[in-house]
């Protein structure tokens, strides 16, 4: 690993963020792992109200030591209102119940350091306000690239509320506690590891895992080295809306973007504080007041800022991942209205700053809406837009007949140019009623259709509203970035434009051991012979068949053990040794999984990350 002088001397742009060598003087951000609070409030439970979430957060690839945390007394919505700061412990412009920080520790090198807060051990935040910074808390130098632990420990009478920040990722040493009183859950202290309460851990690597209080913002002093740190405005794709807690890799990131920021190549590791969250939109971020307010989060900035002499930013850049939720009727305010209108604002608070900003990835459909006849027990489904990409022998679901026994998993024959037949119980009813469609779960890209405002190419038409506003990206249309970072190629099909990449286009694997015996006792381990290429989290579809095209079983992964994949789903289909494994590519054509996220992280050069200077 390079020191900080022989890379800046790699890389002499290293120094463009604050001069040769930084300054040592200046709170930047530092930490992997941040989140912004959203997502659902927790009610304290009866004997668990007193609570210890410990988090572990990674340093840079410099020393640093001298540390502050913020713990903020509001949250931000998440989807269509996102990133509005209105989740709170009472209603807006009622306040509720406050959150008691009773103690908070960082441990380094298995040393405890206590934070304080205006001099004192404990800070009472209150519902509805900015909250509360520590004060400053100069340690021994912490080597480049550590590990911090970060234990809060807090209450609220029973039943009253806290607002949400992290899913516990225990497989990084990361816990929460609980008990009746704070003596009970100090005494952790002596059990750093000692497994979580059990009530209060509950739905590991799901989206109902509960979100336990912590610190946001985190800024630190120390030998920075010049190299750009990013303010990034994201909404779920670079949140990390499709990983959960046992998908974070060795320091914390969960998504592409953290992942890709986060990679030692190119000019090393890039510090950043993500300053959004799944359903963030550029019309709404930093505006409004009152029940529709989200500049909370700006207004804790500028605190940063005037820790620092001479007023300097916590940051070197702004990168702009957002775009998926700005879509509109027309292009017009798609690309003015919606996205530009939050360029208009930051270039006007941070005069100067460059913005780099990421187009967006696709979005598209799996499904295709079909008309079902039947004589007998063959059905015969029509595609309207035509097939376009299934194969005979393949799996498809129908679903949405009101006739339910036209619906299920279903191994098709194509007939012609936009009909297959497939084999069923027989109906009394032909054609079958209801809103009904075909859906073959990505395996192939030729499938897919364009969501709204989707269509590739951009022709210029509204509905390719989505691959203009890449168009736009990349040529710095109407000042909206300083310069852009292609995402494109890194994500998109390798046989199709526009599309996501079928299941077909992914790495695979195959089972080397039978799992499931007679199709009714289940199991919960499968043993593959290269479980590597898959993530926890990451569903999984096994498919058998002369072209393995016929679909057994689908699932997700809990855990990976070596090539013992642990579902966390309990299946009965007996898999064959010899069948197909292959990861799931998207759940909704938005989000990336696992197998996409490495993809995607894999692709984008980073090389790239010199663009972040000046």
């Amino acid at each position: 690993m390079m020191n900080a002088i022989s890379l800046a001397l790699a890389n002499p742009m290293l120094s463009g963020g604050g001069g040769a060598g930084g300054d040592a003087d200046r709170y930047m951000f530092f930490a992997t792992r941040n989140r912004m609070p959203s997502g659902n409030i927790v009610t304290a439970a009866s004997g668990a109200n007193y609570v210890c979430t410990k988090i572990v957060v990674n340093t840079p690839q410099y020393k640093t030591r001298t540390f502050r945390f913020h713990l903020s007394g509001f949250a931000s919505t998440e989807g269509g209102n996102s990133p509005q700061e209105t989740v709170v412990t009472g209603t807006v412009g009622t306040p509720g119940n406050a959150v008691v920080a009773d103690a908070m520790f960082i441990r380094v090198a298995g040393v405890f350091y206590q934070c304080t807060f205006a001099g004192l051990n404990t800070v009472t935040v209150a519902d509805q306000t900015n909250g509360a910074w520590t004060d400053e808390l100069t340690i021994p130098d912490v080597a480049p690239e550590s590990e911090i632990e970060i234990w809060l420990f807090y209450h609220t009478a029973v039943g009253e509320k806290v607002w949400p920040v992290y899913r516990i990722q225990k497989h990084r040493g990361e816990r929460v506690w609980g008990a009746g009183d704070l003596a009970t859950l100090l005494a952790f202290k002596d059990t750093p590891l000692a497994d979580s309460t059990a009530a209060l851990d509950t739905n590991y690597a799901t989206v109902t895992q509960p979100q336990y209080y912590g610190p946001d913002f985190m800024v630190a002093k120390g030998d920075w080295d010049g190299r750009p740190i990013v303010l990034g405005l994201v909404d779920s794709i670079g949140e990390a809306r499709q990983q959960f807690s046992a998908a974070a890799d060795a320091r914390g990131n969960l998504g592409w973007l953290r992942r890709w920021l986060d990679t030692d190549g190119g000019i090393g590791r890039i510090p950043h504080l993500l300053i959004g969250m799944p359903g963030a939109g550029s019309v709404r971020e930093l505006t409004g007041t009152g029940a529709a307010i989200a500049t909370r989060r700006w207004t804790i900035l500028d605190e940063i800022t005037a820790f620092n002499n001479n007023n300097k930013k916590p940051f070197t850049v702004i990168v702009n991942q957002m775009g998926q939720n700005d879509t509109a009727a027309t292009y017009t305010q798609f690309f003015n209205t919606n996205y530009r209108s939050l360029i208009t604002r930051l270039r006007a608070r941070y005069p100067g700053v460059k913005i780099v900003a990421f187009p967006p990835l696709g979005r598209t459909v799996s499904t295709r809406t079909v008309t079902l006849t039947s004589v007998g027990t063959v059905a015969t489904a029509t595609i309207a837009s035509g097939i376009n990409g299934l194969a005979t022998g393949q799996t498809v679901s129908i679903s949405g007949a009101t006739q339910t026994e036209y619906n299920g998993n279903v191994v098709i024959t194509v007939t012609g140019p936009n009909s297959f037949t497939y084999n069923f119980a027989g109906s009394a009813t032909s054609p079958a009623t209801g809103t009904i469609t075909a859906n073959d779960l990505y395996l192939r890209a030729a499938y897919q259709s364009f969501s709204a405002n989707n269509t590739w190419p951009a022709d210029g038409t509204d509905a390719s509203g989505k691959w203009r506003l890449r168009a736009d990206i990349l040529a710095k249309t109407s000042a909206c970035c300083d310069d852009a970072i292609d995402t494109y190629a890194a994500w998109v099909s390798g046989e199709r434009d526009g599309v996501w990449p079928g299941m077909l286009e992914l790495p695979s694997t195959v089972v080397t051991a039978q799992a499931g015996t007679d199709g009714v006792a289940t199991y919960t381990t499968i043993e593959v012979a290269d479980a590597g290429i898959f993530r926890p989290e990451q569903e999984i579809s096994t498919y058998a068949g002369p072209d393995g095209l016929a679909r057994l079983s689908t699932t997700s992964i809990g855990s990976i053990f070596g090539n013992t994949i642990t579902i966390s789903i309990p299946r009965s289909t007996v898999l064959p040794v010899g069948s197909i494994v292959r990861p799931s590519v998207t759940p909704d054509g938005v989000h990336p999984y696992g197998a996409v996220i490495d993809r995607v992280v894999g692709g984008i050069p980073q090389s790239e990350k010199l663009k972040f200077n000046p």
